[in-house]
Parts: C-alpha cells; sequence; structure tokens
C-alpha cells in the first residue's frame, strides 16, 4: 500500500501526460489537413440522401458534391447581394416530409410556374454564415435554412443546392439563368501555423507534467 501511494503521483502524472500528447497528436493531424492541396477533381455525382440526411449538420465529405434530388418547389424566396446577383432560391419538398433549399439561378424579370415532380441536379454547399442582406418573409439574408425552419413543417436539409439542371416528370429540360458553381474549400479551421503552435504548447505541457513529480523530489532532498 505505501509503495502505491509513493508510485501514485508518477502514475497520474503519467496518465496527464500521455493525455497532453494525444491531443498535440490531434492538432499535428488537424496541421497536415491544413497543409493539404485542395483536391479539384470531381466525383461521381450520387443521390442527395446517399450523402446526407434532413435534420443534421452537413458533413465536410457531402460538401461540393454534385448531387440529384427529385421533389416539388414549394415557397420561392429572394437572396439579394450575392455576387452582386439577386439569386432566385425555392424550397423543394422531397418526400418523407423533407426539404431542401435549391438557388435555381439569377432572379429574372418573372418567375415561371414549376408544377409537378422536378428532378435537380446541383453542388451541394455547406449553409453560409454571414448575412448578405435584410431577412424578410421572401427575401433571404442568406443562404441558410435555419432562416426559414420556423416557418416551414418540413424536416430541412442543411446546407443548399445549387443548380446546374433541372427536368420535369416528362424528362423535359427546364431553362434557368444558371450560375456557377464552384468548388468551395471548407478545410479546418484555423491557420496550418496555429496547429503547429499548439502542437508545441500541449507538448511541452506534458513535459512539464512528467517532471513535476521529480522536481518535488528533487526539491525535497535539497531541502527548498
Amino acid at each position: 500500500m505505501r509503495a502505491l501511494t509513493k508510485s501514485l503521483p508518477y502514475i497520474s502524472a503519467l496518465l496527464i501526460a500521455l493525455c497532453f500528447v494525444e491531443l498535440g497528436i490531434w492538432q499535428l493531424h488537424r496541421a497536415e489537413e491544413m497543409h493539404k492541396p485542395v483536391s479539384h477533381r470531381e466525383l461521381a455525382t450520387v443521390p442527395l440522401a446517399s450523402i446526407t440526411a434532413p435534420g443534421i449538420n452537413l458533413k465536410p465529405a457531402a460538401a461540393n458534391r454534385i448531387v440529384t434530388v427529385t421533389g416539388t418547389y414549394k415557397d420561392i424566396f429572394i437572396a439579394p447581394n450575392q455576387n452582386s446577383l439577386a439569386l432566385e432560391v425555392r424550397l423543394l419538398q422531397i418526400n418523407g416530409g423533407s426539404g431542401i433549399l435549391v438557388v435555381r439561378g439569377a432572379k429574372g424579370s418573372s418567375q415561371q410556374t414549376l408544377n409537378g415532380s422536378i428532378t435537380v441536379t446541383g453542388r451541394l454547399y455547406p449553409r453560409q454564415s454571414s448575412d448578405h442582406a435584410n431577412n424578410s418573409a421572401h427575401a433571404l439574408s442568406r443562404l441558410d435554412p435555419a432562416l426559414i425552419t420556423s416557418n416551414s413543417a418540413l424536416n430541412l436539409y442543411d446546407g443548399y443546392i445549387i443548380a446546374q439542371g433541372e427536368t420535369n416528370e416528362y424528362g423535359q429540360e427546364i431553362s434557368a439563368d444558371r450560375i456557377p458553381t464552384p468548388i468551395v474549400k471548407s478545410g479546418t479551421p484555423g491557420y496550418y501555423w496555429q496547429h503547429l503552435a499548439y502542437v508545441f504548447i500541449w507538448w511541452l505541457m506534458a513535459l512539464l507534467v512528467l517532471s513535476a513529480p521529480f522536481y518535488n523530489r528533487l526539491k525535497d532532498r535539497i531541502g527548498v
């Protein structure tokens, strides 16, 4: 028992130091992710429901994918001041009571009446976090489904789709003033050197914790 009591500070220091080492490794991996070149390789087009689900945050791996989804258009919104454009945004209701925001393109002088089943193909983007205009009943300050959750009974997907094409239930193409759908970088938050600094800090703390029991023992020996 006495031996266990004496070794307890060393065991505790070792366990805490291992936690700090793991945190340093985690930050090192994040730094490596920041340093990786952004891949512009297109992956295969997939159904929306195969890479994400309504009511959950959009995963980084799902962002930028080209997806297809079929539903019926419900509410119509305008998103002003989006790269100097006003965009036409519609809420696409999907079977099963879910929905997603779809940017059809630049706002035209007149809005098309789109009835029946519509299949949308486009790029999936994360929701916007900063406002571009004032929010109102028919204008979205940013492309974010959170702005319409209180007025919609649908279970909404996170993010939004910028349509590259649309077809009706007969397979006919639907025209619109489409906008570009570039791949956007949505990588690890922070900066490369910032993560490396955290690696140094965590590992330094691990060394300090490991040295603490020996320091106290040495201090007792010399009577300080």
